[in-house]
This record gives C-alpha cells, sequence and structure tokens, in this order.
C-alpha cells in the first residue's frame, strides 16, 4: 500500500509527484535548486524542493520525508545529480532509542495476571511527548507488526482502565492505493487525489495481551472515534471524514471493527509499499471503513469540496494536542 502523498515514478517518465507532472523543465529548475549548494545535506534539498513546488501537508508543512524519497528514487534513475547523503535533521531521543532497544533485547514478556483484571472507568486520551518512548516499546513487543515511524500527520492514543494502561492505538495517512475503499466512495482520479488528506488509516492497534475484558477493543475503538476528527483538527487544521483499517486476513476476523460499527468493504490484492516501488506478498487484509461525518462519502465524492470544510483544511491548527507519530501499514 502507497500512502498519501507519496509518488509515481516510471522508468522513462513522465514524473509525477503529489499531483504535479514533471518534464524536462520541471527537472531542471529541481537541479538547478541541487547545484544552487551542494554541501546542503538532502533534507534540505528536499525542503527547498517542496516550498518551490508548493508540496505541502494540509498543516502547511513541506513534505520532506517523502520528496526525499522521491528525490532519491530520480537519482537512482539517472533523472537528477543528489550530492552525498548528508547528515540528516537533529531528532530528539536518538540516545533514547538505543536505549529503548537495549531494554528489549534484556527484558523478557510480562504476561501480566489474567486473574488481576483493571477495575474502574474506560478513559481515552492523546498520549504525551516524553510517553512515546514507553509507547514504542509496548508496541516492539507486543504488536506482531512492531513499529516503523510514519511520513506525514499521525496521532497516538492510550486507553485506560481506571489508572492501568489497557491498549494504544495510532493513525496516519491513508493508503494511496486501495481499491475496495474507493470503490466504496465513487472516486474518481481527481477526487481522491483532491480529498485523500481526509481520510484516516487505523495503522496500529493493540490491546495488551494479559487484559481480558469483554467487548473492551469495541469500546476503546469507539471512543477514539467519537474524538478523532475534533482531535485532528485542532492539531492540524482540518477535520477527517472516513477511516480506514487494513485486517490481516490469516490473524484476524476485524470482530471488533464490525462491533463498533465499521463496514467490510473487500480484500486487498496482496501487495506491499516498499521505499520506492511496490512487492507482491501475497497476503490478503481485510479492508475496512468508518464514516466520521453523516455525509463523509458525500463529501469526498465531490471534486471540490465544500468551503467551509476546504477553509478549515488550510487554516492553521489551534491549541494542538500533544504528540503526532506512528507507523503505515496498517493493524
Amino acid at each position: 500500500m502507497a500512502h498519501a502523498g507519496e509518488f509515481r515514478v516510471g522508468h522513462e517518465g513522465p514524473f509525477e509527484y503529489r499531483g504535479t507532472a514533471l518534464g524536462p523543465e520541471e527537472i531542471g529548475r529541481i537541479q538547478r535548486l541541487i547545484d544552487a549548494d551542494l554541501s546542503q545535506p538532502q533534507y534540505r534539498i528536499a525542503e527547498q524542493v517542496c516550498r518551490e513546488f508548493g508540496w505541502l501537508r494540509p498543516n502547511g508543512e513541506p513534505a520532506r520525508t517523502s520528496c526525499s524519497v522521491f528525490l532519491r528514487a530520480l537519482a537512482n534513475r539517472g533523472v537528477l545529480r543528489l550530492p552525498k547523503m548528508g547528515s540528516e535533521p537533529p531528532r530528539r531521543g536518538g540516545s533514547e532509542k538505543r536505549d529503548a532497544a537495549a531494554i528489549l533485547s534484556f527484558l523478557g514478556t510480562v504476561p501480566g495476571f489474567v486473574e488481576c483484571q483493571p477495575s474502574g472507568p474506560m478513559t481515552l486520551r492523546p498520549i504525551e511527548r516524553e510517553e512515546w518512548s514507553g509507547f514504542r516499546l509496548h508496541m516492539e513487543r507486543y504488536h506482531y507488526l512492531g513499529l516503523v515511524k510514519p511520513a506525514g500527520e499521525s496521532m497516538c492514543y492510550a486507553a485506560f482502565v481506571g489508572t492501568e494502561l489497557v491498549a494504544l492505538l495510532m493513525w496516519s495517512a491513508p493508503a494511496l492505493h486501495n481499491h475496495p475503499r474507493d470503490a466504496y466512495v465513487g472516486w474518481d482520479k481527481r477526487a481522491r487525489e483532491r480529498n485523500l488528506p481526509w481520510v484516516v488509516n487505523n495503522t496500529r492497534f493493540l490491546v495488551l495481551p494479559w487484559i481480558r475484558q469483554y467487548c473492551l477493543a469495541s469500546q476503546v475503538l469507539g471512543a477514539n472515534l467519537r474524538r478523532l476528527s475534533h482531535d485532528w483538527e485542532l492539531r492540524y487544521g482540518h477535520p477527517v471524514l472516513l477511516a480506514e483499517t487494513f485486517v490481516d486476513a490469516a490473524r484476524y476476523k476485524g470482530t471488533c471493527y464490525l462491533a463498533s460499527n465499521w463496514l467490510k468493504v473487500g480484500q486487498t490484492r496482496g501487495w506491499s509499499r516498499l521505499r520506492v516501488g511496490f512487492v507482491k506478498h501475497g497476503a490478503s487484509k481485510h479492508v475496512f471503513v468508518r464514516a466520521l461525518h453523516r455525509k463523509a462519502v458525500e463529501l469526498l465524492r465531490e471534486r471540490d469540496l465544500p468551503s467551509e470544510l476546504a477553509a478549515r483544511r488550510h487554516a492553521p491548527a489551534h491549541g494542538r494536542t500533544p504528540m503526532a507519530v506512528g507507523d503505515g501499514t496498517g493493524s
């Protein structure tokens, strides 16, 4: 599955990225930006190219990560000349990440006590920034897909029963190509390309393995869905209209999604996205969708969304909720 904001690169051209066709003139503009300062790292080049062509996320930030991948794909095909890989932008938690890996290598599974279940009201909230290390550790230890940080918009949530953590969820950019979803919405190519940012993907959902509470998974999903669009708008300046998720057909039936009023719309064809291109693995996944607005499908079919919604998408975000980190593959 390719994700929103990704690209198409043919062997001969033409090339396309974020809906922009790139011919010789556009490639030349990119090369001149690169040649202007060959000492700059690739992430800086990607930032400049994004601003030159207006390749921005809905919150106004440059689509730096996926643009970097796109530029390297062009360089691998001999279309562009890039300087050698420079240093990446400074990131918080480099030593923290190494410490987390060390912890994982030494700690065994913590099974918990099934006979000692938590009690109290169920609550759910976005995780705080300082909780990211714990979120990542839990996902890497207990989720069969592990955790890889995504490009683009994302949010993570934690659910509690009483004061005890019981579940974790991650939401991020939707799949660029998802035939069952597209058929359900009734998208043509232009409407899909314009309105895809209004869709969000539940890329991870983990109920901790020692928790045994009846209907807890569907209750957590329901609580998250009730606040998701509002939280997304607070953080990124635009709401989301439709949620999607992918469930491994060999492992799960998606019962908790059905119980919280998701609709199964089909199955994938068994392809997976690589950093550049796709690979057929043959493992089909169930595709589920859930409307977050009473007119979600009707709005997503519009080639031009209503002005009041479009204005909200491009408005600056206010009162940002904590933390936006995640993955990008589907639970």
